[in-house]
């Protein structure tokens, strides 16, 4: 009876809750995914109670629209204003996907682009701990090596001058330039043997400090960063230039979508890019008339795992790219090549028979891939053209590989 009374009672209490929130949690997300593609209506959802602010947040700020420049200086100072130096905050964790696609011309050609970009993702990011081990601080006995001697650019390379002294010779230490004193120097062990033979290295306190500060430097270069960002779209935005690409590669680590259609990307862009991002599922390099070979080979021998690639519009690639592609990459399931006239026979052949399971090989317009090799490819149930209106797109749902069906 009372435990009857009581479920009653809390029925009662349900009931006298406003409408909108005795909504479940799963139904206002299926909601919010409708509602989704106009942000402004869903910033009006979430500010209708308590409840549906918390589901919907993480939807808003999964993925931000920008429409403008404005918008997107806006978005990066609003993480700067919540990034505090414990790390990364709450909102820069909900997000994963940041597109610059939908800005206009003038805005995706504007060098400020490439400064916002960067803001943002050393917002989003958190350096780990580094692969490999720091050198230990350098101690009294490690202070007596000598400093690195480089060659200075005017002496020949027999010229044996070097060898006499310091003052003939460049060396990274400009304090080590001139000999020091006892007096100068600050070792734990201190006897004079010790003294004398760091006056006669010239060693001092400013090696300490290179020391630390090349321990620094190694530490940044081998730390190992971390992120929510999963979708990365630059699709011709040429004010993001090759070397802001590089310089940010080892912050986009996590990355599993990547479309970099149109921006006059080089192969050391892609090869430097694929070197840090080897969680690669898909990738369009589509328009990209700077890009050879070599870039492909590189991005497929260190990017085993990608699923769909776009590759539409790339003049420079020959049968070469499809080799590499087929001889590397493990769960390929659409790939595109239309508009490349070095693609041959040969290459489509030997991609569709290393995966059976292959959906989409998109020739179109391959001027020297024969209609003999179209039918192959109908026969294995295989798209060879894409509609013109609807291109390849690397945003589509997860393409599931068909059961495996030997075609040749």
């Amino acid at each position: 009876m009372e435990a009857s009374k009581t479920a009653s009672a809390s029925h009662v209490l349900f009931l006298q809750r406003p409408a909108c929130s005795r909504v479940p949690p799963e139904i206002l997300l299926e909601i919010f995914a409708l509602v989704a593609p106009s942000q402004a209506s869903l910033r009006a959802c979430i500010l209708t109670c308590r409840q549906w602010n918390l589901v919907g947040t993480p939807v808003l700020w999964r993925r931000p629209q920008f429409h403008r420049l404005s918008s997107v200086e806006h978005f990066a100072s609003t993480l700067v204003s919540f990034t505090s130096g414990a790390g990364v905050s709450h909102y820069a964790k909900l997000v994963e996907t940041v597109s610059f696609s939908t800005l206009p011309e003038v805005d995706r050609n504007n060098p400020q682009l490439a400064t916002l970009l960067d803001t943002i993702v050393n917002c989003m990011v958190v350096p780990t701990k580094p692969t490999l081990g720091l050198p230990a601080k350098p101690s009294g006995r490690n202070l007596l090596l000598p400093p690195a001697i480089k060659r200075s650019r005017s002496l020949s390379r027999n010229n044996a001058s070097c060898s006499g002294g310091v003052t003939s010779c460049d060396v990274d230490d400009p304090l080590a330039a001139r000999p020091l004193s006892a007096t100068d120097l600050q070792l734990a062990d201190g006897d004079a043997a010790t003294i004398a033979a760091a006056v006669a290295t010239g060693v001092g306190p400013a090696a300490e400090q290179d020391g630390e500060a090349a321990s620094e430097r190694q530490a940044l270069a081998t730390a190992v960063y971390t992120s929510s960002l999963r979708q990365l779209d630059l699709r011709f935005c040429k004010g993001v230039r090759n070397y802001s690409l590089q310089r940010l590669a080892p912050r986009l680590a996590s990355i599993n979508v990547l479309n970099l259609a149109g921006g006059l990307r080089t192969d050391i862009t892609i090869a430097k890019l694929s070197q840090h991002m080897t969680d690669l599922r898909r990738v369009s390099l589509a328009w990209t008339s700077n890009l050879t070979d070599f870039g492909v080979s590189e991005l497929v021998q260190r990017c085993k795992g990608i699923e769909a690639l776009d590759l539409t519009y790339c003049m420079q690639i020959e049968d070469t790219s499809m080799l590499a592609i087929a001889h590397n990459l493990h769960s390929l399931a659409a790939l595109s090549v239309a508009y490349c006239a070095g693609v041959t026979d040969i290459g489509v052949r030997e991609v569709a028979t290393r995966f059976p399971g292959i959906q989409i090989i998109n020739v179109a317009k391959c001027l020297r891939v024969t209609d003999r090799m179209r039918k192959h490819l109908a026969q294995g149930n295989v798209v060879y053209a894409c509609d013109s209106f609807d291109p390849f797109s690397i945003y589509r749902n997860r393409l599931q590989p068909r059961a495996k069906k030997a075609m040749y």
